[in-house]
């Protein structure tokens, strides 16, 4: 992929909550000694850092980017700053069945917003499994959020091919089951990034899309124009740096502390986990 195509920034209030959710609820996790994160990354921004509160607590992160030499050189030098003690590791061979990793090597096997988009969501599944010895967890985009439909028809509008994945994939249903068929044992569903707005990407560009004429003047309301976080300045990782980001982050997440079946309209992301039988 050319350096040119890869996001070195994290940019909007959306990307910026969506991180700091994610990497919130990954803090609640036990102790882990061996992560291993992918296939590959579904997270807006800049690729490869969802695994960085783990491996700040102590695990040994394996990062799994197929075919993206590009963005897993950036990854690293992101991980230098800020995880500076943890043995990082980033593949980037070709995405294959079985996995290129050995049986019960991990303590956790998980991936963000990748799951409905790989050829063969349940061939993955076991595979990760297999090489587990303990958590899987997979995070799919809820397609009962109260903006999916307006994004599916925003694709429709602006011509644009929808790369989002199988929609079946976007419940917590057909993973409850999958994750029981395996054999995963404690599974639950949750949600995580449960925001007041709804998941699109980019509100400006669809509000353009739909209203050509104020193209020019939504240009304002942009992601890169309200908010900007540069590879050096991340805010997620250093609470006392940002104190006030996180403040307005948690004020932010008031829906994250409702019972499951209230932030259903509004959570962008489902997490599924289960545990592995000893």
């Amino acid at each position: 992929m050319p350096d040119t195509v890869i996001t070195t920034a994290d940019t909007g209030l959306g990307t910026t909550y969506e991180r700091w959710a994610l990497s919130r609820f990954l803090e609640t996790l036990p102790p882990l000694a061996e992560v291993l994160e992918g296939p590959d990354d579904g997270m807006t921004g800049i690729c490869g850092l969802n695994s960085l509160p783990l491996g700040r607590g102590g695990a040994d992160v394996t990062l799994w980017l197929p075919e993206r030499p590009a963005e897993a050189a950036f990854a690293r030098s992101v991980w230098k700053r800020y995880a500076p003690q943890d043995a990082l590791r980033v593949d980037t061979a070709p995405l294959e069945f079985p996995f290129p990793y050995p049986d019960s090597a991990f303590d956790l096997v998980w991936n963000f917003n990748v799951m409905p988009r790989l050829p063969d969501p349940e061939v993955a599944l076991r595979e990760m499994a297999r090489c587990s010895r303990r958590f899987v967890l997979v995070f799919v985009p809820n397609r009962r959020n109260y903006g999916f439909p307006l994004h599916r028809l925003h694709h429709r509008v602006a011509g644009e091919p929808w790369e989002h994945g199988d929609a079946a994939w976007m419940h917590p249903a057909p993973w409850k089951r999958l994750f029981e068929q395996i054999g995963l044992r404690k599974v639950r569903a949750f949600h995580v990034d449960c925001p007041w707005w709804p998941d699109i990407v980019n509100p400006a560009e669809l509000l353009a899309d739909f209203l050509p004429p104020l193209r020019h003047r939504l240009r304002a309301a942009e992601p890169e124009q309200r908010a900007r976080w540069e590879a050096d300045s991340l805010p997620y990782y250093d609470p006392q740096a940002y104190p006030e980001i996180h403040r307005r982050m948690e004020r932010l997440a008031f829906f994250e502390r409702l019972p499951f079946i209230l932030q259903i309209p509004f959570a962008h992301h489902i997490g599924i986990l289960g545990e592995k039988r000893l």
